[in-house]
């Protein structure tokens, strides 16, 4: 176990894969964004550690969350620029061993394109601070701002040097680390080119590997088709090409190690029936699936995806959403794992209405069909 845990997740030969040790890596994972902030009070740790254990048991390998907190946040990690909390950090510090004990690797998010948690927004109130100019939290400022890339540059390089104050590891060092996600839902509102935010994932990715050339790197992207896929537009939930996002150019920078896509139709299809969400659920699967193997030659991971609760309901969406990704495990395809969202302790309050609590497992999680991909 030791020798595979010191073993770094990495891409495979034919590019469509991922390996630990020369092994096949496939996975299973689960969301839970706020175990940096959570573990930061001592009197919260124990609901972590439940939510570590009931992952651990549910036969999950991967957990997807966030590495920053910024500005007035509560235990904020970054309360300005530049400045860290260091018992955040310690709380980070910790995640990480408690995760290697389990056998569990994390996906870290680095920045949000939404405002929980401060994310870009606050980057661009502190940039407007620095320069004397008006306020404002528009988070498409954030990819073009000078002041904004360097105080998360400087994040960047401050996170991945950072030494494990338990381990004395650095994190660039951590292969308990699967992954570092440039942000979550990245998205540049008004630029129907989509060039902005391709640009800006490629300039920092790139950074990023000039940081820390052990790990695996993704962009954080939903999956929204553009320009560069004309014939795909279709199979887009909605006209998505004002968000500024295109998939393929994305993901094309040799910088991004894999591609990431999430599925939201509750949100993305407010109006649909239950039967044409669950087409396109598997719709949107497939069309990702196929880019990804014979277009980018990609691993491809569904990072996000959820349903809200509604018994037979949301069982389909669950059922169908691990059929496919079955599927193509056992084709050879580029899909190589996902993350459901999202798993919570059961005091933690359901803000978003998709949450997945400890005591719904394993009925709503259902690992058994999950983790049939490993």
């Amino acid at each position: 176990m030791s020798a595979y845990q010191d073993a770094f997740v990495q891409v495979s030969e034919d590019g469509l894969h991922f390996q630990v040790a020369d092994k096949p890596f496939f996975f299973a994972g689960a969301n839970c964004y706020y175990l940096l902030t959570r573990g930061a009070d001592p009197d919260l740790q124990h609901e972590v550690l439940e939510v570590l254990d009931a992952v651990q048991q549910a036969g999950l390998t991967v957990i997807r969350t966030w590495a920053f907190c910024d500005g007035e946040e509560w235990n904020a990690l970054q309360p300005s620029p530049g400045n860290f909390n260091e018992q955040v950090f310690q709380s980070l510090d910790w995640l990480l061993i408690e995760a290697r004990r389990r056998g569990l690797r994390l996906i870290l998010g680095l920045t949000n394109y939404w405002k929980a948690y401060g994310g870009m927004c606050q980057y661009v109130k502190w940039s407007c601070a620095r320069r004397g100019v008006p306020p404002t939290d528009k988070a498409e400022t954030f990819y073009t701002d000078s002041c904004c890339q360097d105080i998360y540059q400087n994040f960047l390089a401050t996170l991945t040097n950072r030494v494990n104050s338990f381990t004395g590891r650095p994190y660039r060092d951590d292969p308990t680390i699967m992954a570092w996600s440039l942000s979550n839902e990245p998205r540049c509102d008004g630029d129907y080119s989509g060039s902005v935010l391709s640009d800006w994932i490629a300039v920092t990715a790139e950074f990023l590997k000039s940081l820390d050339g052990n790990h695996l790197v993704c962009a954080g992207s939903e999956g929204f088709l553009g320009s560069a896929t004309p014939e795909l537009l279709v199979d887009n939930p909605y006209d998505c090409m004002s968000n500024g996002c295109d998939f393929l150019r994305n993901h094309s920078s040799k910088a991004i190690d894999f591609a990431t896509i999430h599925l939201w139709p509750d949100t993305w299809m407010p109006n649909a029936d239950e039967e044409r969400k669950l087409h396109f659920a598997r719709r949107w699967i497939n069309c990702h699936t196929d880019l990804c193997t014979h277009t980018l030659r990609k691993p491809l991971v569904l990072t996000e995806f959820g349903k809200k609760p509604g018994g037979k309901v949301r069982a389909a969406f669950y059922d169908k959403v691990y059929s496919t990704l079955l599927h193509h495990a056992r084709a050879g395809h580029g899909l190589v794992g996902s993350c459901c969202w999202a798993i919570a302790h059961d005091s933690y309050p359901d803000y978003d209405g998709f949450t997945l609590y400890l005591a719904e497992q394993p009925s709503q999680l259902e690992p058994e069909q999950h983790c049939t991909l490993m």
